[in-house]
């Protein structure tokens, strides 16, 4: 198993995984193999892929932080209703 295989094998187990956080890696010293090309053009695709899922996670977080500070403070003893719908 070359180095490059071992690096694949790795980010693949960390897409599988679908981790937040994964530890950062270096390209290894010697050139990556040829015969590796498209299992190494396939882990890009899923890292973007996963990148894209990432910031729409990032997009519907925001825009529900905005909804919420929509909410006017109210005092504890006052009902508070929230309009979801508009």
């Amino acid at each position: 198993m070359t180095a490059w295989d071992a690096l694949l094998d790795r980010l693949e187990r960390e897409l599988d995984a679908q981790l937040d956080a994964v530890a950062p890696w270096h390209p290894p010293a010697e050139p990556m193999p040829e015969e590796l090309a498209d299992r190494a053009r396939a882990v890009l695709l899923r890292q973007q892929d996963r990148i894209a899922a990432i910031r729409e996670q990032q997009d519907a977080i925001a825009h529900q932080l905005i909804a919420l500070r929509r909410v006017p403070d109210a005092a504890q003893d006052a009902p508070a209703f929230l309009d979801v719908a508009g």
